[in-house]
């Protein structure tokens, strides 16, 4: 009764702790109470309280595992060595538990046959038993409240590394939550203490026996008590304390490891990334001298004060004596090339380190990523832009640029003082002290008065040079300069001025061989500054700016009217009477009422100096027409038949397309500037990718159109066209599988646009041939079988391809598949100029050594893996390893070489019958003509050759022949050869009959007879062939068995 009292007492007070995921105290108490009723009874079945324990055991490890998991993930020092103290303590519980369970199994075991003083021993045991079940329940439950705590408080230290502030309110309230546990933990050892002192009063012989076991319980509770303070020590300030400590540990770390890496960024900088050489490159400034780059940044004086284009948008003003300012370019290389500079590292300086700061900025550094004509290479140039400061002391920069003579004067030809590029790198001072600064050579200068005035105004609208547009010389004459560009034009002598100008004959474009320039309503057009020489652009240079506006004075003097419409016109003219200094204008007429109408434009343009490029401006005229109908866009493809045989598909055209529009086409079939896709080869220059248009009538024969006259009689008969690929260059010009696209116009008289059609060109790489394949059924699941080759030379064989593959021509090539570091034992003999299928001359063929057909040989009857390809030549762009040309892969197989004497079968009409004579030296025949053979595909196989005029057959056809009299043996029994006969092949004999030959004795097999014995059982018996086959082995053939019989029966 006391000691059920002490468990319950006990387990009571751990019931107080957090169970968490354990079994509770509870359960183990009842376990104790059924415990003590079963040894009270002897017999109980205690299975029930081993499984509580087991289970006790597995929740434990559960907790562990869960533990070590958390172990692994947290990277925080402190929050994991708590988790390790953790999991040895659940190490420690569970330990103790799997005693409990082995005692309390042991003691079953004991009691199924204990008697009474056994029985008294066992309950002793029991006792110990529940006393420890109750120890390590304790421990359970300290070890629950332990866990819960840590497991709290970890949490909160986790959330204090991102918010301090809220991390401190969870650490207080986790200290308050470890203080209520604290508080059961007491209230449960007290318990615990009380109960055994009651124990010790009610029971002073259990006492006297128990002692050791209670002094033992105490000194665990005294360790409980110690976890219990230590918990209860936890402190929140210290915790804070050393979260600031660490806080301020990791930003000490934090700025050592940034002022390590600058130190590194500046040794990097000086090692790789500084400047160490800095060089002129030639060949980039349009005026470079031998060994000097001539900056141009002042243009001459202007020659008189005025407003270019005055009330006009973005007119220019000049003022007499004045310069205008320029920006020019030049090319550097540095080293290393992967240097990065800015404009604020350069200076330009002399032999004497004067720089020009205060009159010549640097306004621009940028990497130069175009192609130099002298074959330096681009890595590591920049192209360097430099300006005159608006503000600029003129005497100043004289004496910075030009030097002096003897006697202090600036001689009448200049001499400019030669200048370098200073280039300096330097790092933050914050990253370190690096500073470097490299120097050029001299060759720069800084030059004035170069840019001579133009006197000539050349100019294009869109690509047509304004030389070959009509104006109107007939109502004015244009005019020229005399004597050069003049400060300004004088077109009549007035008191002191002089005529300067001249009427320009040359510039009369009105009669019938230039025409007005065909515009498109609400299609812009360009009129820019230079000339197409060769369908390249040159623009005109030392031009400051231009503008464009209608040529009114030229308006047809009969009809007044004419000018009033151009004034309605130039209302809405978009880029009419605006200045500009770019090079170039679009201009785009929008009123409708334009249409078919002729408008006179006029051209003026202004020098650096103010002067005017003409002193007229320059005059070209346009007609205004609709925009051209798109008629249709047909789509053609480019392919290939064959290496020889290319074709472009022809587009099927429609009925109503060539219509009545087609009686005004005076130009037909003109290529447009877009869509206009071009070809290039490597360096190269473009090419049109689609050069023309060809036409083709029903029959899809080809219309000749070789003028507009043409044109217009044949195009009803147009029921296909056709694009027509670049002459001049071939396929390997045009890109694997690109459309090309190329518009093509037709015109009227006038020149006006009527009608485009657009046209595009495919390019398709061609598929393996369909007409190069194996005969039908010839591939079984992709093996070529069999082939039998002849003998090629001594050593090698020949199979021809001509029997199994159609098509096959000088452009196909057969291969073995190969692995790695393989050689091929199977190669390819082509078709070479014989392209007729010949069955005889062993091309193309597959060729190998002969002795893969050697029966004994390990490579014999093997598959080897075969690639069948068709090469059509340079038709593609560069593709690694191929270049330009195009292989395409047709069916891959297996081919197996076979031996023909080795794969002949053989098999008797009727079997051979034979008795043995009995005595030696009797011959007996076997007629061969009984014999029926055949090869591996079925065809019909002889032993022997026959060439009559009625018969006529080589042995084994060709591949074979028995050499010899000892090729034939007779094996009977068990392998015995020749035991009662020798064999020979004999040939038949023949004899007239009527004027023909006839069979006298048919072929046989001659058996003479080599024993005396005349009895014996029947003999199973064969006549075996050794045949020679053409690549010299010896083919082993055993023809059917049959039975040889003796006289009589033993």
């Amino acid at each position: 009764m006391n000691k059920k009292f002490l468990s319950a007492i006990l387990f009571g007070a751990l019931m107080v702790t957090s169970t968490g995921t354990f079994v509770s105290c509870k359960d183990y108490d009842d376990d104790v109470t059924e415990l003590w009723d079963a040894i009270n009874g002897q017999k109980t079945d205690w299975t029930a309280k081993v499984t509580a324990v087991e289970t006790s055991i597995s929740n434990l490890q559960s907790a562990q595992t869960a533990l070590e998991g958390k172990i692994a993930e947290t990277k925080d020092a402190a929050e994991k060595a708590a988790l390790e103290a953790q999991k040895a303590a659940i190490a420690a519980a569970s330990a103790e538990l799997a005693t409990v369970k082995a005692e309390l199994e042991a003691s079953i075991a004991k009691l199924q046959d204990a008697n009474e003083e056994e029985m008294t021993k066992i309950k002793a045991e029991v006792e110990k038993t529940v006393t420890a079940i109750a120890e390590a329940n304790g421990k359970i439950a300290a070890l629950q409240a332990f866990q819960s705590t840590t497991e709290e408080t970890l949490k909160a230290l986790a959330d204090a590394d991102a918010t301090l502030a809220g991390t401190l309110n969870t650490l207080d309230a986790e200290v308050k939550a470890n203080a209520v546990e604290i508080g059961k933990n007491k209230v449960a050892i007290e318990a615990q203490q009380t109960a055994l002192a009651e124990y010790i009063k009610s029971n002073d012989a259990a006492v006297d026996a128990s002692k050791a076991e209670i002094e033992k319980i105490q000194t665990e509770l005294k360790k409980h008590q110690e976890v219990l303070d230590k918990l209860n020590a936890f402190d929140v300030k210290e915790t804070q304390d050393a979260i600031a400590q660490l806080q301020k540990d990791v930003q000490k770390n934090a700025e050592e490891i940034t002022t390590i890496n600058n130190k590194l960024e500046v040794l990097s900088a000086a090692i790789y990334k500084g400047v160490t050489h800095v060089s002129l490159i030639a060949g980039h400034s349009t005026t470079e001298g031998a060994f000097n780059w001539n900056l141009e940044l002042l243009s001459a004086e202007a020659v008189r004060t005025w407003t270019f284009g005055d009330k006009l948008t973005g007119a220019i003003s000049f003022e007499k004596g004045a310069r205008s300012t320029f920006t020019q370019n030049f090319l550097i290389r540095v080293s290393p090339t992967d240097a990065v500079i800015s404009a604020e590292n350069i200076k330009l300086i002399n032999s004497q380190g004067a720089d020009m700061e205060g009159m010549v900025s640097v306004s621009d550094v940028k990497p130069y990523t175009g192609l130099l004509t002298r074959g330096i290479s681009a890595n590591g140039l920049w192209e360097v832009s430099v300006e005159m400061n608006k503000e600029y002391d003129a005497e100043a920069f004289k004496a910075a640029t030009q030097a002096k003579d003897d006697n202090g004067n600036y001689p009448e030809k200049p001499n400019y003082i030669l200048y370098a590029v200073s280039l300096n790198t330097t790092l933050d001072a914050e990253k370190g002290a690096y500073s470097r600064n490299v120097v050029s050579e001299y060759s720069l200068t800084f030059v004035t008065d170069n840019k001579k005035p133009a006197d000539e105004l050349i100019f294009a609208v869109d690509k047509k040079n304004v030389e070959n547009i009509a104006n109107r010389y007939d109502v004015k004459a244009d005019y020229k300069w005399s004597k050069g560009a003049q400060a300004e034009p004088i077109f009549k002598t007035d008191g002191d001025k002089t005529i300067n100008v001249t009427a320009d004959a040359s510039d009369d474009r009105d009669g019938t061989t230039e025409k007005a320039y065909a515009v498109t309503l609400n299609k812009p057009f360009t009129v820019a500054l230079g000339k197409f020489e060769q369908s390249e652009f040159k623009a005109s240079e030392n031009i400051r700016g231009f503008y464009v506006t209608i040529d009114y004075d030229r308006a047809g003097d009969s009809d007044s009217s004419e000018k009033v419409a151009w004034k309605k016109y130039a209302e809405t003219i978009k880029g009419l009477d605006t200045v500009t200094e770019t090079g170039s204008i679009d201009l785009t007429i929008t009123d409708a009422d334009a249409l078919t109408d002729y408008i006179c434009f006029r051209v003026y343009a202004v020098n650096h100096d103010g002067s005017l490029v003409d002193p007229d401006g320059k005059a070209f005229e346009v007609v205004v027409g609709e925009a051209a109908e798109e008629l249709a866009s047909y789509n053609c493809t480019w392919t290939w038949k064959s290496a020889l045989e290319n074709e472009i598909t022809l587009a099927p055209v429609a009925e109503d397309v060539f219509g009545d529009w087609v009686k005004n086409v005076a130009k037909a079939n003109q290529p447009l500037e877009a869509p206009a896709d071009t070809i290039i080869l490597g360096e190269e220059k473009a090419k049109p990718a689609i050069k023309g248009l060809q036409y083709y009538d029903e029959n899809k024969d080809e219309i000749v159109i070789s003028s507009a006259s043409d044109f217009r009689s044949k195009a009803k008969n147009i029921k296909y066209v056709s694009a027509v690929s670049n002459s001049a260059a071939n396929a390997t010009w045009y890109d694997n599988g690109k459309k090309y696209t190329q518009a093509f116009g037709f015109y009227n008289d006038r020149g006006q646009l009527l009608k485009t059609l657009t046209i595009s060109l495919t390019k398709v790489m061609p598929s393996f041939p369909a007409s190069i394949k194996p005969y039908t059924g010839i591939l079984q699941d992709g093996t070529l079988l069999k082939i039998y080759p002849k003998l090629d030379g001594d050593d090698d064989v020949v199979y021809d391809l001509d029997n199994v593959w159609h098509g096959i021509s000088e452009e196909t090539t057969f291969a073995q598949i190969l692995a790695d570091d393989e050689e091929a034992t199977v190669t390819y003999v082509g078709r070479g100029d014989n392209g007729e299928d010949d069955f005889s001359d062993n091309k193309p063929a597959l060729k190998a050594p002969k002795s893969i057909l050697d029966p004994e040989s390990e490579t014999f009857e093997t598959k080897f893996p075969m690639i069948v390809t068709y090469n059509y030549g340079e038709i593609s762009e560069w593709v690694k390893d191929l270049k330009y040309s195009w292989i395409v892969e047709g069916t891959n197989f297996d081919v197996v070489f076979g031996n023909y004497v080795h794969d002949c079968t053989f098999a008797w009409g009727t079997k051979p019958v034979l008795t043995y004579p009995g005595a030696t030296g009797v011959t007996q025949k076997i007629d061969v003509s009984n014999l029926k053979g055949k090869d591996w595909y079925g065809k019909a196989v002889q032993i022997y050759t026959e060439s009559t005029l009625e018969t006529k057959f080589e042995a084994f056809n060709e591949y074979g022949d028995i050499k010899d009299v000892k090729d034939i043996e007779v094996i009977t029994g068990n392998g015995e050869v020749n035991e009662f006969y020798t064999a020979k092949l004999v040939k038949p004999t023949y004899k007239d009959k009527d004027g023909k030959k006839v069979v006298d004795v048919p072929a046989h097999i001659l058996l003479t007879s080599t024993s005396t014995a005349s009895q014996g059982e029947p003999v199973e018996t064969i006549i075996r062939l050794k045949v020679t086959d053409i690549y010299g082995y010896k083919i082993v053939l055993d023809l059917p068995a049959f039975t040889m019989n003796f006289t009589s029966v033993k």
